[in-house]
C-alpha cells in the first residue's frame, strides 16, 4: 500500500521540496466490479458552526525616508505593490461568502474538479477507505456516488470539456499513471505506460489532447508532457514543470493554446512559482512567470472559466511548518497579466487545491471544519475579492523586512512582481523539484 506521505506529496503539489523516503505501493490490478461503479451510502452530517468573520482591515503605507544614504523603508503589499490604489482590499469571510460543500466525517476529500455547468463535482476521498477513491457529488445535494473502489489510490480527477469523461491518476499498476473513464463510472482505460510517475492530467479545450506531469527519474525533475486523449499513444515533451492546467477558454484552437503550471526556482529557496507557456502547433513557447515569492511556495494554480484570471495557493515558509500537510495556506486570485491580485481566504486553516466554477465561486479543500472537506468561496466581480484578515509585510530596499500584521492571526508572504521569462521563448531548465512517490519494491 502506498504510504500517506507519498500520497500527500502528490496531493500537495510539492509543498515539501526536499527528498523523502516513502514505502512502495503494492501492485494491484484494475478496479473491482463489473463497471467500477458503486453507490455509496449517503453522507449526512451535522453542519459545522459558521466560520468566524474576521475584522475588516486595511493597511496603510509608511512614509518614505528622504534622508540621503538611508535605507528607504516602506510598507508594501503582499506582492510588493506601492500604489495604494492597487492594494488588496479587505473583506469578510463571513457566512454569506463561504459555504461547505462536502461533509466527509473522516478521511477527508481532496483534489476537486467541477463540470462546466457548475452542477456537480468529482474528487478523491478517503472517507470510506484507507485508500483514495473517486467520488461524484452534486453541488446542492448531500449524497455522494463512489466511482472507483479498487485496492489502489485514485486521485486528481479532471472532467473533459464535454463532461462525458474524466481523466485521473492511479497507482493500480505499481506506479502512477494516467487513466480515462466515463464521468458516471465504468471501466478505466490506461493512457500512459512509462515507468516514471505521471500525475495531474488536464484536457485541451477541444478534449482531444491530455497534458500531464511526469517525474523524470534520471534528472529528478517534474516535466510536462502531452499525448492523445482519445487513444493511448506516445507522449511529447513540452517543458519542465508540475501540475499543468490547460486554459479552458473555448476560443483557443489546437494550433494555439496556453498551459498554466508551477515550477521550482533554480537557486535560493527553490520554492515554486506560477508560470504559463503558449502551445503553438504542439510546441511550447513564451514561458512567462506570473507570480513568485521570496518566502512562500506558490502552488496549485488553476484558471477562471474565461482564462483571464488565475487562482492559486500560497504556503508561507513551507520548510518551517513541520508537518506532512501545511499547517495553514491561503488562496489568492490574480489576472493573467499579473495585475489585480487579491486574497480569498485567511485564518488558521489549510485552504488549498482550488478550482474555479462557472458560478463566480472558487471550490477548494479546507480543514476549517476539523477535517479536509470541500468548500466554496465567492469571487466578486470587478476585482474586489474578499480579503479576510488582510496583512502586509514591511520590506526595505535591501530585500529584508519584518511583518506588520493587520489581523492578529495574519500570515505574511513577500511576493515579487513577475515578468516574462526569456522573451525569445527559451525555457530555462528547471532544477530538482519534489521527489516523486517511491515506486520501488521493499
Amino acid at each position: 500500500m502506498t504510504s500517506r506521505a507519498s500520497i500527500s506529496l502528490v496531493l500537495l503539489a510539492g509543498v515539501s521540496l526536499t527528498a523523502c523516503e516513502t514505502s512502495s505501493p503494492t501492485h494491484h490490478g484494475s478496479s473491482a466490479g463489473a463497471n467500477g461503479l458503486q453507490s455509496s451510502t449517503p453522507v449526512v452530517a451535522e453542519l459545522p458552526p459558521p466560520p468566524v468573520s474576521l475584522v475588516e482591515g486595511r493597511a496603510t503605507y509608511g512614509d518614505l525616508e528622504e534622508a540621503s544614504g538611508e535605507s528607504h523603508t516602506m510598507t508594501v503589499g503582499l506582492y510588493g505593490e506601492v500604489d495604494p490604489n492597487s492594494t488588496p482590499r479587505a473583506g469578510s469571510e463571513g457566512e454569506g461568502n463561504l459555504r461547505q460543500i462536502s461533509f466527509a466525517p473522516e478521511g477527508g476529500d481532496f483534489t476537486p474538479d467541477i463540470d462546466r455547468s457548475g452542477s456537480f463535482l468529482v474528487y478523491a476521498s478517503k472517507q470510506h477507505s484507507e485508500r483514495f477513491d473517486l467520488y461524484r457529488k452534486s453541488i446542492e445535494g448531500r449524497t455522494v456516488t463512489q466511482l472507483t473502489a479498487d485496492e489502489s489510490d485514485d486521485i486528481m480527477p479532471v472532467l473533459s470539456p464535454d463532461g462525458a469523461n474524466l481523466a485521473f491518476s492511479s497507482n493500480r499498476n505499481g506506479n502512477w499513471d494516467v487513466f480515462v473513464m466515463p464521468a458516471s463510472g465504468g471501466p478505466a482505460t490506461q493512457m500512459t505506460f512509462e515507468s516514471d510517475d505521471e500525475v495531474q492530467p488536464t484536457w485541451s479545450p477541444d478534449g482531444k489532447q491530455l497534458a500531464f506531469a511526469r517525474m523524470n527519474k534520471r534528472t529528478s525533475r517534474w516535466e510536462i508532457w502531452m499525448s492523445n486523449a482519445l487513444v493511448p499513444s506516445s507522449a511529447t515533451y513540452l517543458t519542465d514543470g508540475f501540475l499543468p492546467r490547460w486554459c479552458p477558454d473555448p476560443k483557443q484552437t489546437p494550433e494555439r493554446s496556453k498551459l498554466l503550471f508551477q515550477r521550482a526556482r533554480q537557486q535560493g529557496s527553490r520554492l515554486y512559482s506560477v508560470w504559463t507557456i503558449d502551445l503553438m502547433d504542439g510546441e511550447a513557447a513564451n514561458p512567462t512567470e506570473i507570480v513568485t515569492a521570496q518566502n512562500a511556495a506558490i502552488i496549485q494554480p488553476n484558471w477562471s472559466p474565461d482564462g483571464m484570471q488565475i487562482v492559486f495557493t500560497t504556503v508561507v515558509e513551507p520548510g518551517s511548518q513541520g508537518s506532512e500537510l501545511p499547517e495553514r495556506s491561503d488562496l489568492w486570485v490574480v489576472n493573467v497579466d499579473g495585475t489585480g491580485r487579491r486574497m480569498l481566504t485567511s485564518g488558521p486553516f489549510r485552504n488549498m487545491q482550488p478550482v474555479w466554477g462557472p458560478d463566480a465561486k472558487v471550490y477548494f479543500v479546507s480543514n476549517r471544519s476539523g477535517i479536509e472537506n470541500l468548500w466554496a468561496v465567492s469571487v466578486r466581480e470587478g476585482g474586489h475579492g474578499a480579503v479576510p484578515g488582510g496583512h502586509m509585510a514591511n520590506e526595505s530596499n535591501d530585500g529584508h523586512g519584518s511583518e506588520s500584521h493587520v489581523a492578529e492571526d495574519a500570515q505574511a508572504a513577500v511576493l515579487d512582481d513577475a515578468g516574462a521569462a526569456d522573451a525569445g521563448g527559451h525555457d530555462a531548465a528547471a532544477g530538482p523539484e519534489a521527489t516523486p512517490p517511491s515506486t520501488q519494491p521493499h
